[in-house]
């Protein structure tokens, strides 16, 4: 009998314990939005190892190395602004590849206004205007009504570029 009491016992404290990690009445559920990038201008240019006046490498040259940054215009489930920070490479058909970090602020469809910041990686533009890449939301950047998203997504097209990304609330993070 006192073996029987102390495994309901434990098996009320397993039910309890695994209550309070989601004391919201389960775990997240992952949501889905969309929205559209609209380029609006460089706020930093810096050629780096390209030519200044291409932007491309020098003649001879495999690839070249720039930095730049951008601001651009969300629309769609998330409304608001972008200011992105880039590495770059640029490759001698005009080609980029690209890999940086991206303040998105506005609000978010049925969340409200706030901010976070995602890693854009994976990311590759042509000259014909296609650009495509992957974004990952930086934990515990959130802020405002965006206070614990995490999450990831990706983007691919012509301007304005089309995104999704597929996020959940969890737990606050400061």
């Amino acid at each position: 009998m006192k073996i029987r009491i102390l495994g309901i016992l434990g098996g009320i404290a397993i039910l309890l314990s695994a209550g309070s990690v989601y004391a919201g009445g389960g775990p997240p559920k992952p949501e889905q939005f969309s929205f559209t990038y609209t380029f609006v201008e460089y706020t930093k240019l810096d050629p780096g190892t390209c030519d200044p006046s291409t932007y491309l490498p020098s003649p001879g040259d495999p690839a070249c190395v720039l930095y730049d940054g951008g601001l651009y215009n969300l629309a769609g489930d998330l409304v608001g602004t972008e200011l992105e920070e880039d590495s770059d490479i640029g490759w001698p058909d005009g080609d980029y590849s690209t890999t940086g970090y991206g303040m998105y602020t506005g609000t978010l469809k049925g969340r409200g206004y706030g901010s976070f910041v995602a890693l854009d990686y994976d990311a590759y533009a042509t000259p014909s205007g296609f650009n495509s890449g992957k974004l990952r939301i930086v934990d515990g950047t959130g802020t405002g009504a965006l206070v614990g998203i995490s999450g990831s997504g990706s983007y691919s097209g012509l301007s304005p570029y089309p995104a999704t990304m597929t996020v959940e609330f969890g737990g606050k993070h400061h």
